[in-house]
């Protein structure tokens, strides 16, 4: 994930309060992830700095934090702590990860073509995580707010011609799911794309001390 919350942290690995700040604190002070603040109202999110990703061996770049999609960047650690417990945390992978893997072979593994450029090359809409297993891709999409009926039309038009995913989840936010809905419906995509409706609840750890 680009960047997520403390409390996804803490869940993500099983931690307390206290013992999550402080491996937060201590990530921090070792340079290999750093604290940016949001907009008033919203929780300040934890991403890992160049030393951090190169830490790990991931060839990803720093993540851009942008205001405008905060809120949909916790809703998908959500889903994404959500299915890993459903599917194992090795078959989860984010939507960075994704990019560098179809930019590195070129071919789609989550993402559906909805155009062409005047130069030939293919417009893609990426998933916003995915489910790796038993040789199949199952992409996800979080929805916190409707697309425009159009657009979200072409969008599940195209994912129900990717045949190169297994099928397509959406999690939607309430009152959602019936425009994603309707969407599925006048595509005739019914048989490969799945509503969820309802996001995960969010990030709560236990408050111990462990």
């Amino acid at each position: 994930m680009g960047a997520v919350t403390v409390d996804q942290i803490r869940a993500r690995f099983g931690l307390g309060r206290t013992a999550g700040y402080r491996r937060v604190a201590a990530c921090a002070s070792a340079g290999l992830v750093e604290r940016v603040e949001t907009l008033r109202g919203q929780p300040s999110l934890i991403r890992a700095t160049k030393a951090g990703l190169r830490f790990t061996g991931l060839e990803l770049r720093i993540a851009q934090v942008r205001p405008e999609l905060v809120g949909h960047w916790i809703a998908c650690g959500d889903v994404a702590l959500a299915l890993e417990r459903e599917f194992g945390a090795a078959a989860v992978v984010s939507e960075r990860e994704i990019r560098v893997v179809e930019a590195d072979t070129t071919r789609p593994l989550a993402s559906a073509i909805v155009g062409e450029r005047p130069d030939g090359t293919e417009i893609r809409h990426r998933a916003d995580l995915a489910v790796l297993r038993k040789g199949e891709t199952v992409a996800i999409e979080v929805e916190l707010t409707a697309k425009a009926p159009r657009r979200l039309e072409a969008i599940v038009r195209a994912w129900r011609r990717a045949r190169w995913v297994a099928g397509v989840r959406y999690y939607v936010a309430a009152g959602v799911a019936g425009a994603v809905e309707r969407a599925i419906a006048r595509t005739h995509a019914a048989d490969r794309v799945d509503v969820h409706a309802g996001l995960p609840p969010a990030s709560h750890h236990r408050e111990g001390e462990g």
